[in-house]
């Protein structure tokens, strides 16, 4: 079976859609990646074939793209200091309209490249409606690449971005999903115009379409949201967790070899541009009698390491999690989910977001712990890397996990459904 993927402009959303594009290739699956030339370079490894979109906004396809992105965090890094509704009056409609005009510039390309590849199945992660996808005439699949609270929404569960856990009142939960409606509606009615132009009958809330064939997600089933009711047409698996790339950047492997804990601290390709954060957190750290390795992002030549860390502008994450006893991250679903893949406890400092989603999961599941990165202090954080550290009960707990999440069968399930869907939709 031969499917076309459509990641969104992002890194994880590139990273989402490779690994569930390895895994299928496990199964006898074909794909081919539809992308803007410059994020090319993260699936050239992956040796899956490429279709370009041009994006003539961003033409200058030799500029790595994290680079754009990094811009964008740093005009915004004062709302991540603030609360989760905060935020959204802040940044969601702004942010979201980067993905709206994003998919308005390619989507004419869009019905090109699938004409072209002519799939049997369409994977899109994306955050808004793509047209020429629903217009295709193919069946197609939604990836939700983040926290799958948006797969549970209901009036009566947290919202998604919000940091809202099932205990808590549902008065909140109201509250914040009419927050979110009030700030995007002239986005929406835009939007929803523009999708009647393409001949597409808008979401009623929301700005993406939910695929009437298959939904999936990526969660650990320990981490699942079972109390909540079960959502239709969506589909999990365990992980997508994505191999170690061949040419990946090697690492000092002598850093490991000591009786000293070893952390991996990474706020993400995004959350490390904010280089006053960075410093802010490696100054907390560097206190510290355990070791760490850390990911300094695109404005490494700005951050500088001391006497208990090493680090560069990208590390091989992959290679490096078995290596670890701890890590701390930003909670973006890719890096959480690798985490736990690989048995290791967290510690999540949300910046915006699934981030405070993922952040409270943690602390539900008793997995990890979570704090404001802007807020918190030296004690705190010091502090709860050493309880975490000495935690056995919470690294047994985590390493069970992992063992789970490797042994999984879902993948299988998956690409069972998939040839079963994809070979009823043919016949009929």
């Amino acid at each position: 079976m031969k499917l076309l993927f459509f990641p969104m402009d992002g890194h994880g959303h590139v990273n989402s859609c490779l690994g569930l594009a390895r895994m299928l290739r496990d199964f006898g699956h074909e794909s081919v990646f539809a992308v803007p030339k410059n994020w090319s370079v993260l699936i050239t490894g992956h040796k899956f074939p490429l279709e370009f979109i041009a994006d003539p906004e961003n033409a200058n396809s030799s500029q790595d793209p994290l680079y754009r992105w990094a811009e964008v965090v740093r005009a915004c890094a004062p709302s991540f200091a603030k609360t989760p509704s905060e935020q959204i009056v802040d940044l969601y409609a702004n942010d979201t309209k980067e993905f709206v005009d994003y998919v308005k510039r390619i989507d004419d390309q869009v019905t090109s490249v699938i004409e072209k590849v002519d799939p049997d199945l369409i994977v899109i992660d994306f955050y808004v409606t793509v047209p020429a996808v629903i217009k295709s005439g193919k069946p197609w699949l939604l990836l939700y690449s983040a926290n799958p609270l948006f797969a549970y929404d209901a009036p009566n569960t947290p919202p998604r971005y919000s940091g809202l856990g099932a205990t808590d009142d549902p008065k909140l939960f109201q509250e914040f999903r009419a927050l979110v409606k009030r700030e995007i509606v002239e986005l929406k009615t835009d939007f929803d115009a523009y999708l009647k132009t393409k001949g597409v009958e808008p979401h009623p809330i929301d700005l993406v379409a939910i695929s009437p064939y298959l939904n999936l997600y990526s969660y650990p089933e320990d981490l699942d949201y079972t109390e909540l009711p079960k959502p239709e047409k969506w589909f999990r698996v365990d992980h997508m967790v994505r191999e170690a790339e061949e040419d990946a950047t090697d690492f000092d492997e002598s850093f490991f070899k000591t009786d000293d804990k070893v952390i991996l601290f990474s706020l993400g390709s995004m959350g490390s541009a904010d280089v006053t954060l960075m410093k802010k957190l490696l100054a907390i750290m560097s206190a510290s009698k355990h070791r760490f390795i850390v990911s300094k992002g695109p404005y490494h030549n700005e951050i500088q390491l001391y006497d208990n860390m090493i680090g560069g502008k990208y590390l091989p994450q992959i290679k490096i999690l078995p290596k670890v006893d701890l890590v701390i991250t930003h909670g973006g679903n890719n890096t959480f989910i690798e985490s736990l893949y690989f048995g290791k406890p967290c510690i999540v400092l949300p910046l915006f977001g699934d981030q405070h989603d993922n952040a409270r999961r943690a602390v539900d599941k008793k997995i990890g712990k979570a704090f404001s990165p802007y807020h918190v202090t030296d004690k705190e954080l010091l502090g709860g890397i050493d309880d975490i550290l000495n935690d056995k009960e919470m690294i047994q707990r985590v390493q069970d996990i992992g063992e789970k999440i490797r042994s999984t069968k879902t993948h299988a399930k998956l690409s069972e459904h998939l040839v079963k869907m994809v070979q009823e939709l043919k016949a009929n």
